[in-house]
């Protein structure tokens, strides 16, 4: 009797990755594993409709291509949600290597007959009547500043990955030195914390920006969210940490996360992000959670 493949759909960022991750190319590796693939770019619309007998959203791309996935999937007209495996061709990956999913991808895509699950929550910020999602993170200050410092520099399609990541660690370091603290509030489970901060950061998995991992124990399933506070008198080791960075070490990063519920926001800063957008901050007040469970991602470890 002849065994149909199973299908999936397929959502690739087609300027990913080398040219072995091109469209044919990934398409042959999921046929010789069994697979029948429907095919959509990142480029366009993005998974409008899925197929009812699909049984995977596989997302062929970096952390934003991800996003995308998800963000689409949480619009209320899709109406069938899959498990997402993830076959990482960005440059951070960071997503996948919170999760420790499989870099080879034909050992990722063997990986997937086990189904493997793990729980995905989506972060959720309301401001008066606006609301934003974030599956990585949500935060002020040092990071989103370097996000847009990184957007102002002229790039070249021949750039090295890895140059970049080095060009954004030296950029931190810089930043760590410089840039102006702001005022903030928070509460969290009824308890006030004020101060003037470098960076505030609500973090679902444990990394952020240039491969970094400052959450190290963070569970994007577990329905909280890890709150990385750096105040201006940590400056020092933030900056120690940072040129440890930049000269090849491995350090462990110096502020300890504060597992969060809810947590509600009071501060005026310039620099907003969630997840990799930037974003221009209209209010003063947030409150941060999420909503737990909303997707399943394939593991492959």
């Amino acid at each position: 009797m002849k065994i149909e493949p199973t299908k999936i759909e397929l959502l690739h960022n087609p300027t990913a990755g080398a040219e072995e991750h091109e469209a044919a190319h990934l398409k042959e590796l999921l046929n010789a594993a069994g697979y029948k693939v429907y095919y959509g770019s990142s480029k366009k619309k993005v998974l409008k409709k899925i197929a009812v007998d699909s049984r995977y959203i596989v997302v062929a791309g970096g952390d934003g291509t991800v996003r995308k996935a998800v963000m689409a999937m949480l619009d209320k007209k899709i109406k069938y949600k899959r498990p997402i495996a993830i076959l990482p061709l960005g440059t951070a990956n960071n997503i996948a290597s919170s999760l420790k999913i499989e870099e080879n991808l034909r050992l990722n895509v063997d990986a997937w007959r086990k189904e493997k699950l793990q729980k995905l929550d989506v972060g959720l910020v309301k401001a008066k009547k606006d609301e934003e999602y974030f599956i990585e993170s949500f935060g002020f200050g040092l990071f989103p500043a370097l996000v847009k410092w990184m957007d102002e520099q002229t790039k070249t399609a021949a750039e090295d990955p890895e140059d970049e990541v080095r060009q954004a660690h030296n950029a931190l370091l810089h930043l760590s030195k410089h840039y102006q603290a702001f005022e903030a509030t928070l509460v969290n489970d009824g308890k006030e914390i004020s101060g003037n901060f470098l960076m505030l950061e609500l973090l679902n998995i444990s990394r952020i920006g240039p491969k970094l991992e400052i959450a190290k124990n963070a569970n994007p399933g577990d329905g909280k969210l890890e709150l990385i506070l750096v105040k201006e008198s940590q400056r020092p080791q933030l900056i120690k940490y940072f040129e440890d960075i930049v000269s090849g070490k491995r350090p462990i990063f110096p502020i300890k996360p504060i597992q969060v519920s809810i947590l509600k926001l009071s501060l005026s800063c310039k620099d907003l992000h969630v997840d990799d957008e930037l974003k221009e901050p209209k209010q003063h007040t947030w409150e941060v959670t999420t909503i737990p469970n909303v997707f399943e991602i394939l593991l492959t470890n």
